[in-house]
């Protein structure tokens, strides 16, 4: 039986890479970009690697939690299951921006975005026993310089530490997951990617930016093999029973001192829900 598998960011990078490797292991795929031509075509390269590949997309702005909303609920209405949800979409913005919903930015897309579509399709994950959420995070979140009372960073904001937070964030959100919704037959787990040589942080101008792209240069990986992490955790029996871990390089790793605190997972969770309860 095809698994129906949704992937956040689908349209360039892991996300994309991720998705040709599960449409040739049969998957069922359902895709979320921001840009509907970049949805289209990655659509079409993955039907002429595989002709009867089934692949659908939806375009949305993950940044606005009404768009995640509005997500949700229409893959409700077109969907009656989904086996695993893939959030990878990400960003780096090196500068401070504001989202139509008074939300900045990086929070907004990197961490809002997760645990808003999470838990709008969790009931839907959960009707097939062995559903699997799976967070693409990053080994940046260990130099997360984390303050839950400011998650906004409204003052003295640096881009960099603020994309290393919402990964921190990543990995909280997971960990509290797998404790609330224990026993609805569903895994949660995050990952570390790897340094992978993506358009990741293109968007940016300036030293930032540059920074990036040396380093993509001197050491990244490609992007087959940043993805192999999302691939293993969505089709490994291996894991079929294993939740609220970190992964790196498709073996359980720790991730970092803060992100183990349940007062810190506990508070996130509530916070997060404010932002979502203020704007719906």
């Amino acid at each position: 039986m095809s698994k129906t598998c949704i992937i956040t960011g689908a349209t360039d990078g892991i996300g994309k890479q991720t998705a040709i490797e599960l449409s040739l292991l049969g998957f069922n795929l359902i895709l979320v970009g921001r840009n509907r031509e970049k949805c289209e075509s990655v659509c079409q390269e993955i039907k002429s690697l595989k002709r009867d590949a089934s692949v659908k997309f939806y375009t949305s702005d993950l940044s606005l939690v009404s768009n995640v909303k509005e997500l949700g609920d229409q893959i409700k209405k077109d969907y009656d299951h989904v086996d695993i949800l893939i959030n990878n979409v990400g960003a780096y913005f090196s500068q401070h921006h504001l989202t139509s919903e008074n939300i900045e930015k990086t929070l907004a897309l990197n961490h809002l975005g997760y645990f808003a579509l999470t838990n709008t399709l969790i009931e839907m994950i959960s009707i097939r026993r062995g559903g699997r959420v799976i967070n693409v995070a990053s080994g940046a979140h260990f130099r997360a310089k984390f303050d839950i009372n400011n998650l906004q960073m409204k003052d003295g904001y640096k881009g960099w530490t603020a994309y290393c937070n919402s990964k921190l964030m990543n990995i909280l959100f997971t960990y509290q997951a797998h404790r609330i919704y224990n026993g609805k037959n569903i895994t949660f787990n995050a990952l570390h990617p790897g340094f992978v040589d993506t358009s990741f942080g293109d968007n940016n101008v300036g030293f930032g930016k540059n920074i990036l792209s040396i380093g993509k240069k001197l050491i990244s990986i490609n992007v087959r093999n940043g993805a192999k992490t999302s691939v293993y955790l969505s089709t490994s029996n291996e894991v079929m029973k294993i939740s609220g871990k970190y992964f790196e390089k498709s073996k359980i790793v720790s991730s970092s001192k803060i992100s183990y605190s349940k007062l810190h997972q506990e508070k996130l969770w509530q916070i997060s829900q404010d932002f979502i309860d203020a704007i719906n």
